[in-house]
């Protein structure tokens, strides 16, 4: 037997929540009124430090982060230590959305709000580098991640009210919520901008030790260890959960994986566990336990958790029963990709760039729980992994819904193509993985660990043996109190350095951040489509590297305007393979979705938890031939020039390698390369259908194969004059 198997919920237990928390009223606070001022005396200890800034007031008069109301009273833990503790303000407050127009903030979600962690969001852009094809394109991953966390409320509160007998509780739509808040905790500067940095750093490490090995030395000189290796694929939702765990012990507390049904751990001084949770409509507060946490992380992570984030690697979900197994694909949904993350960032990033939201939320209006067949069992931790799917308790919708889902993967695709993907906003990123994989070689961040601050408690990294003093930019995600400081500001920080600063090695950065200050960035000087025959096994043999190898074999001489002989090298050219789908890469995610067929089905959802009906898949054959493209994958291949005198160089070889591969591909596979029209480059002339068009507007929605336009739809939205 698991030594941690008790840790799994019975399903009993679902039902009705466990009384180990028990309630407190408001007046259980009056504990916290005592005129004793030997006890104020000896709790009015200086304020500890956050990291390398003021961490938040640990109880100040005006502390953001649950201003008692009531006197802090001290406290011991088992070890002895003393702590100062306060219950949760009971202050509650709604804010305005451009979206969702009020969000409702409960004292529970305020304390989360208030911490380090969440507050890190206001300053990272949610679409990164967009905002330079999309000025307006500027809001923040807080303001998303408060619409999720309030589209989750709506979606598990209207499941609750249409089937009650499924025995969600408010606690249960509570910690739904703070998931919603919480998902995007692990997200670097500039959106995926930094996960396209890494993952060059980590391959430029690999290919290229000898690069490295010269400030690896100094470090192991200085701190006797080496630079701490990075992951081959870095997950932005395992740093969330790391982050998560920072967020609980800024306000003094930590999940206690030996007591999972009692109050949250005190680690700290801040708020106390039981009186930090869910307040009823009768004023009585039933405190949030370990296991809601859990169920919290779970909910982010969408599997169970692994390692560092659990004793051992869980096999299920520890926080709900498996009656519950619907509430974990509110926010994440492991099953077809429809959850509140997406329905948010849709309508919020086409309001931003295109000045029109796309809602989404009569599909949560809609949304139901019923018994439906595993889409993806290989997989699937519950079906093993194995082929023969198993049924799961899932969210489902009515037939009437097909086409309304149809059009929200439909919205995926659009966005990649119009913003996402937008040549300006993948120039920018670009240029801007570049400027931090030049600041990485130079600069290193500093870490205010526990032994300078033994009152901070810190959570301490995932990673064994991590004691630096300073790490490189690249490697700050490993260690929580050091990413709080990682954020879009970065770079100013970068220009405060280089600049008056004469060392040479600074010269390529302080390039790089002239032409961020001047708006020009990278070149796009061509593009082909791999076509579905023939085009798809070129894409799947050859790596960027080895295509941008193909180019450099076709120069040829060219001179410039002042007639000197240019060459290139191979870091004047930049190849990014780009895939363009509908969420689940070639498949139709529609079909992944179940859906409940006819009225009596929809009639039997108030039945017990056995005798709910079971919903269907959907062929492609059987959805509405409007909603089924041709192909639900495009694969493009992109040519980015670093220089911008060898601009026309470049698109002079790109157009000779272009035709050389021609010819090749249809020799051998009888395939095409389609090519885009690009602004410049000199590559006229080829076929250049209207499916993205290179210039500073939004680019039209792909017309992919069969897809037939509704009545009313504007042509131009798929590319027909």
């Amino acid at each position: 037997m698991n030594a941690y198997e008790h840790l799994q919920p019975s399903f009993a237990a679902a039902a009705s929540r466990s009384s180990a928390s028990g309630y407190r009223s408001e007046d259980d606070e009056a504990k916290y009124l005592d005129d004793d001022e030997d006890e104020m005396d000896a709790i009015s200890s200086p304020q500890p430090r956050y990291g390398h800034i003021s961490r938040p007031p640990v109880c100040p008069p005006s502390s953001a982060l649950g201003t008692p109301r009531r006197r802090p009273r001290a406290i011991q833990n088992e070890a002895g230590t003393t702590f100062k503790v306060w219950p949760m303000s009971r202050d509650e407050r709604d804010t305005n959305d451009e979206v969702h127009e009020v969000i409702h903030i409960p004292p529970a979600i305020q304390t989360v709000l208030d911490t380090p962690p969440v507050q890190r969001l206001v300053n990272l852009k949610q679409l990164g580098c967009a905002y330079n094809a999309y000025p307006s394109c500027t809001h923040s991953r807080k303001e998303h991640s408060l619409g999720v966390m309030e589209l989750a409320g709506k979606l598990a509160t209207s499941i609750k009210h249409a089937q009650p007998q499924l025995g969600i509780s408010d606690l249960d739509v509570l910690c739904v919520r703070i998931a919603g808040l919480c998902h995007d905790l692990g997200h670097g500067p500039f959106s995926h901008a930094f996960e396209a940095f890494l993952k060059a750093v980590y391959r430029s490490e690999r290919d290229h030790p000898e690069l490295y090995r010269e400030r690896n030395e100094l470090f192991r000189k200085e701190y006797g260890m080496d630079i701490p290796e990075l992951p081959e694929e870095y997950e932005h939702e395992q740093t969330s959960l790391m982050m998560v765990d920072d967020l609980l012990a800024a306000i003094g507390l930590e999940i206690d994986w030996t007591d999972l049904d009692g109050p949250l751990k005190q680690i700290g001084d801040g708020i106390d566990a039981n009186f930090f949770g869910f307040i009823s409509n009768s004023n009585k507060l039933t405190a949030f336990t370990s296991r809601d946490w859990v169920f919290i992380k779970e909910c982010i992570y969408g599997y169970p958790l692994e390692q560092p984030d659990a004793p051992v690697a869980q096999t299920d979900f520890v926080g709900r029963s498996q009656a519950k197994d619907f509430l974990y694909d509110i926010v994440n949904n492991r099953h077809n990709g429809l959850d509140v993350d997406k329905i948010d960032y849709f309508s919020r990033d086409s309001l931003g760039a295109l000045g029109v939201p796309r809602k989404f939320n009569i599909l949560i209006r809609n949304a139901r729980v019923s018994w439906g067949i595993c889409p993806n069992p290989q997989k699937c931790f519950r079906c093993n992994h194995q082929t023969n799917p198993e049924y799961h308790m899932m969210i489902v919708y009515p037939k009437k819904m097909i086409t309304k889902a149809s059009e929200f993967y439909q919205t995926r695709i659009r966005n990649h193509v119009e913003i996402y993907t937008h040549k300006k906003t993948k120039s920018a990123e670009l240029h801007t993985v570049d400027l931090l994989i030049e600041a990485d070689k130079l600069f290193s961040m500093l870490l205010s660990t526990q032994h300078d601050d033994p009152d901070a408690f810190p959570i301490h990294s995932r990673f064994e043996g991590f004691n630096y003093p300073r790490l490189p930019i690249s490697r700050a995600w490993m260690y929580p109190r050091l990413f709080l400081r990682v954020d879009d500001g970065i770079i100013g920080t970068f220009e405060d350095r280089a600049v008056g600063d004469k060392n040479p090695n600074l010269q390529p950065l302080k390039k790089l951040l002239k032409q961020r200050r001047m708006h020009d960035y990278y070149k796009l000087v061509g593009q082909v489509e791999a076509k579905k025959v023939g085009g798809d096994s070129y894409w799947n043999k050859v790596t960027e590297d080895e295509i941008r190898d193909e180019l450099m074999e076709e120069q040829v001489s060219y001179s410039g305007e002042d007639g000197k002989i240019m060459t290139l090298c191979a870091d004047d050219i930049i190849v990014e393979k780009r895939e363009l789908h509908f969420g689940r890469k070639s498949n139709n995610p529609v079909t992944q979705m179940r859906f409940l067929m006819n009225k009596w089905d929809s009639e039997r959802l108030r039945n017990n938890l056995e005798e709910l009906p079971i919903a269907l898949e959907v062929d492609n054959d059987d959805l509405p031939e409007d909603t089924v493209p041709s192909s639900f994958l495009r694969r493009t291949i992109r040519f980015y020039s670093r220089s911008f005198e060898k601009n026309e160089f470049i698109g002079h070889v790109f157009h000779n390698w272009l035709s050389h591969k021609m010819e090749r591909l249809k020799a051998d596979t009888g395939a095409e390369l389609k090519v885009f029209e690009v602004d410049g480059g000199g590559i006229n002339g080829h076929e250049s259908p209207n499916l993205l068009t290179q210039d500073d507007s939004i680019a039209p929605t792909p017309a992919f194969g069969g897809m037939k336009r509704k009545r009313g739809t504007p042509k131009a939205l798929f590319g027909e004059e």
